[in-house]
């Protein structure tokens, strides 16, 4: 039997990083989040996102970064309010690679396109809109 819970989504994530000036940098100028809260004493930014926060952590001494692939996190996805052909250009004018995309995906809030960028650890977001760019044909 489950737990007596009704659950109303993601609250928080939390990312190691390996420069928390840089990664709070990355999150704040290119993403255009702010830092909510700092706790000095264990190296953490929350950096608010709509309804949620992204925890960023900075790595202990002598702690390293596993390469993205073994980190046991494939991306994660952000819903954002855009129109896609200013943010592709906008992302192209900070010279922030496009992973890939856009590509039309589904989502928690049905479907919508997507394109997919790298912070500077190498942590993969989705920033997806909630509409398609491309109409989706039904035979």
């Amino acid at each position: 039997m489950p737990i007596p819970a009704r659950f109303n989504g993601v609250d928080h994530l939390v990312l190691k990083v390996s420069d928390i000036d840089r990664t709070v940098a990355f999150y704040e100028s290119v993403l255009g989040l702010r830092v909510e809260r700092i706790f000095d004493k264990i190296h953490l930014r929350q950096v608010r996102c709509g309804a949620n926060l992204i925890d960023l952590i900075a790595l202990q001494p002598g702690e390293t970064l596993p390469p993205p692939d073994r980190r046991g996190i494939e991306h994660f996805c952000l819903s954002i309010e855009a129109d896609m052909d200013a943010l592709l250009e906008s992302l192209r004018a900070m010279q922030i690679d496009i992973i890939r995309g856009p590509m039309e995906v589904y989502g928690a809030r049905g479907f919508g396109s997507s394109i997919y960028i790298a912070d500077p650890d190498g942590y993969e977001i989705e920033l997806k809109v909630g509409y398609s760019i491309n109409p989706v044909r039904f035979p």
